[in-house]
């Protein structure tokens, strides 16, 4: 293994990095056991994903456990994102410090742990400290990557990291049908049950059989730019996750924002001065990484409208919603529906509204999404070792914008939505096959894992800004309907949380001009145009003017 290189803005004098255990990475010639050992850390990796598809599947369920918190229920899903957005570099930055396989099997116990609070407490504070425990499947992922570039044999690592990103279909081709059984059979603490058996299950396996890296930083933790980088992320992707709520022009709403931005603005000039900085500044700033975080920014954007709308319009069923509108008019009025449904008008489209359940989602529509991404994700890696990680990349985010403007002109049946997922399906795969490899490719082993959390970072930003744009715009296009009294006077009302097909439309449009945006800096791109080499060209030494251009 080549020996760490000092890069700029790193101390002259600064020691080289310590390897304890000597184990280095795994021989060629054992290929039964590397692949055992891929398959582990993938299906660690599993978990992050999981947990979204499975908790999705038993939202309003479990606000009918807890009544009491009424629109604060979205925060089951608002701490995953803020806890492990925020924490993840950090967490990342501890990896490289102490290993990166101890990171990961810490992370894997605080999710067990939190899976077990989620599936026992009755207390809706708990129940938020649970989910905040299980934000670590966010690290995992990252520290995962870096990991696999350490221990495999420099050939394979592009590919292993590109079956990383999009794993093997335990979290989007069985928890679909795995949630809405265990739900519909046991309730849905059985779905977190299931979370801390999986989990308690692979643990030791990961704990014994996964080798640790001994790539090492000789430095100590800088704590003040570990707040002020986790605590500007946090304050900020609160501001974007409830914005929309408080209002987006309030000030005690963009206070937050404000007092993020300040944060992460001190956070640079602090790493100039700081003895031990957390991640190097002039590798932050360069271009071959920079620009990554900036397309991870805007492509996100797209992944998270995509994702939310998709799933939102599947399952809106318009007869249902209309006949609940008249029972719920007829009811105030103190008549039946069949006499006041005449004097009720509805306005708006909802044609896009495919009244699927969650199984027909996953047969219909995300299961042709998923397997092309399974595909494409170690494609990518394939692609990139024979002639360059920026081809498959660039590829990914036209196929994703192209995808995004096909959503927006055409959605209103399956037919039509399950081709255009699979354009989509093989774009992720192309982006998450390539993303973490091109990191690999950009930064020295002593900064991988830093790296890699500020790229989660930057992706956890786009899908929280992609997120907030969309439910910007539906609030825009609400469905409505009116009641004529029978006097001649007529009363219009919005019906809640449903949207006419104008705003999904709009809102397509907007994650394809984000997609233009990441499309556009891709091609000033540099890097990853020669064949990757499992990071090996990132650990030799770089002049400062070549970092610069890079």
């Amino acid at each position: 293994m080549p020996a760490p290189a000092h890069h700029p803005g790193s101390r002259p004098d600064a020691p080289e990095p310590a390897r304890p255990g000597g184990r280095g990475r795994l021989p060629e010639d054992a290929r039964a056991r590397m692949w055992a050992v891929v398959l582990l850390i993938v299906l660690a990796t599993e978990v992050a994903p999981m947990q979204y598809t499975l908790v999705a599947t038993a939202t309003e369920r479990i606000g009918h456990s807890f009544p009491s918190v009424g629109s604060d229920l979205s925060w089951m899903v608002i701490i995953i994102g803020l806890v492990g957005g925020a924490t993840t570099p950090i967490i990342g930055k501890l990896g490289d410090l102490f290993g990166k396989r101890l990171l990961l099997v810490g992370g894997m116990l605080l999710f067990l742990v939190g899976s077990v609070v989620c599936a026992t407490t009755h207390d809706w504070t708990l129940f938020l400290v649970g989910r905040a425990f299980q934000s670590t499947s966010f690290a995992i992922t990252a520290v995962a990557a870096s990991l696999l570039r350490d221990i495999l044999p420099r050939k394979y690592v592009t590919i292993a990291v590109g079956a990383l990103a999009t794993g093997i279909g335990v979290s989007s081709l069985a928890t679909p049908f795995l949630g809405g059984w265990l739900s519909d059979t046991w309730g849905w603490r059985s779905m977190f049950w299931f979370l801390v058996v999986y989990t308690a299950l692979l643990l030791p396996l990961v704990a014994l059989c996964v080798p640790e890296s001994d790539v090492r930083v000789g430095q100590s933790l800088d704590w003040i730019g570990s707040v002020l980088l986790g605590a500007g992320a946090a304050l900020i992707l609160l501001y974007i996750s409830e914005g929309q709520v408080w209002g987006w022009s309030r000030p005690s709403a963009w206070g937050y924002a404000a007092g993020g931005v300040a944060l992460l603005l001190v956070f640079p000039a602090w790493e100039r001065r700081a003895k031990d900085p957390i991640i190097d500044p002039d590798l932050l700033k360069a271009p071959k990484v920079s620009l990554l975080l900036a397309i991870g920014l805007f492509s996100q954007i797209m992944v998270g409208i995509q994702g939310y709308a998709l799933a939102y319009m599947a399952q809106t069923d318009g007869k249902v919603v209309n006949d609940a509108v008249v029972a719920g008019v007829a009811q105030e009025a103190g008549t039946t529906p069949d006499q006041i449904a005449p004097a009720i008008t509805f306005h708006g489209d909802i044609s896009y509204a495919l009244g699927f359940g969650l199984t027909a989602l996953a047969v219909h529509l995300m299961t042709w999404q998923t397997v092309p991404s399974m595909v494409s994700g170690p494609a990518a890696g394939v692609i990139g070792k024979k002639r360059g990680l920026r081809l498959p990349y660039v590829w990914s985010l036209l196929l994703m914008t192209a995808a995004m403007g096909l959503y927006g002109f055409f959605h209103g049946s399956w037919q039509i939505l399950l081709p255009i997922g699979i354009v989509f399906g093989l774009a992720t795969g192309l982006y998450y096959g390539s993303d973490n490899n091109l990191v690999i490719e950009a930064v020295p082993e002593e900064q991988q894992g830093i790296a890699a959390g500020m790229l989660t970072l930057a992706e956890s930003f786009g899908a929280a800004f992609g997120t907030a744009i969309l439910t910007s715009i539906l609030a825009a296009h609400p469905y409505r309907a009116s009641m004529d009294d029978g006097t001649g006077h007529v009363s219009t009302f919005d019906i809640d949380q449903v949207f006419t097909d104008s705003g999904w439309t709009a809102g397509f449009f907007a994650a394809a001009v984000a997609g233009v945006i990441a499309l556009g800096i891709s091609l000033f791109m540099k890097s990853g145009r020669t064949p990757a080499t499992g990071g090996q060209s990132a650990d030799l030494p770089v002049a400062p003017a070549k970092l610069e251009n890079a």
